[in-house]
């Protein structure tokens, strides 16, 4: 029992390195590797990234390779300050909302509330079921919590705890193989819609490579609905650690299995898309300051998690 209280405790005080302000930032050294542009200056697909909900994750800070990897590839990505409303979304493609709070913070006591309120989640909503593409990131507690309205709106239902880091795989099912996310490759048209404007010679050449391995860093996990596709589905024996406060952790903390549960699905919801991942670093690169480590996109084991971010980016734009 000591053993494993000990084991929970370096898990959870790495966790808490993970989320300080004082630690955590984007690598400044970050380069993609993608260099080919699928879409043209004049029909670039507008990418709406939230920083109006005092997100954790934002392209002014710490998800700001995320941004270089979507403008690499043609994307053009914007900042978003204002609260949710039709007519703030009418003029984009995707809206992405990486780690919501409620409000801004110095600390990770409860209680947590809604970072969206009722009336913007009733515009997202709306304007995906008209045509629009949604990139819903939560991680570990508390970030599931305060946007709980919005996962329920479209079917999600988040634990609100931390699981550990794993690397999802095609040989052992945990990696879905079917879906044109990570199967792209294997697509014997190999086409890209006419309107992208691309030259021959360029067209599919990051699409073309096939998703095998994704690797996490922590976060939480969800159920995805019926209609959904899971992604990155949890294997068996795993749990999520659920302690009433965020990081205080012991061996009577509360622990829930998870198996089945997803950490990336994505779902046709009206004529818009959605996709939902309960983990953020994996979609960016970033520097602990004090140990000079660095996590996320060029971690060994994340070797394909660029690509499957512009797989997952050119889905939600409804390339493929």
């Amino acid at each position: 029992m000591k053993l494993l209280t000990k084991l929970i405790l370096v898990f959870f005080s790495l966790i808490i390195v993970s989320c300080t302000d004082s630690s955590q930032q984007a690598d400044p050294d970050f380069k993609p590797q993608n260099t080919v542009k699928h879409f043209s200056s004049d029909n670039s697909t507008v990418v709406l990234v939230d920083e109006a909900h005092n997100n954790f994750l934002t392209i002014s800070g710490r998800y700001k390779p995320f941004e270089q990897v979507l403008s690499s590839n043609g994307f053009t990505v914007k900042s978003n300050t204002k609260r949710f409303t039709l007519d703030i979304l009418k003029n984009i493609d995707i809206l992405v909302i990486a780690n919501a709070l409620d409000h801004s913070r110095r600390d990770w006591q409860p209680p947590f509330g809604s970072a969206l309120n009722d009336d913007e989640v009733a515009s997202v909503k709306q304007w995906v079921t008209d045509g629009g593409s949604l990139l819903l990131i939560a991680d570990h507690t508390p970030f599931p919590k305060v946007v709980e309205n919005l996962a329920f709106a479209f079917g999600f239902e988040f634990s609100n705890g931390h699981v550990g880091r794993y690397t999802f795989r095609i040989v052992d099912a945990t990696l879905s193989a079917d879906h044109p996310i990570t199967n792209r490759g294997n697509n014997s048209s190999n086409e890209v819609p006419v309107a992208l404007s691309i030259p021959n010679t360029q067209k599919n050449a990051s699409l073309s490579s096939r998703i095998t391995q994704v690797k996490t860093f922590g976060g939480s996990a969800f159920k995805a609905p019926d209609e959904a596709e899971s992604l990155l589905t949890i294997r068996q024996g795993i749990f999520s650690t659920e302690p009433a406060i965020p990081f205080q952790v012991n061996s009577s903390t509360t622990r829930i299995p998870i198996e089945g549960w997803s950490q990336g699905a994505v779902l046709k919801f009206g004529k818009g898309r959605v996709a939902v991942f309960s983990e953020g670093m994996m979609f960016s690169s970033q520097l602990d300051v004090k140990t000079g480590e660095k996590h996320g996109l060029r971690s060994v084991g994340a070797e394909q998690n660029e690509q499957f971010l512009l797989n997952v980016m050119h889905w939600l734009s409804s390339v493929f």
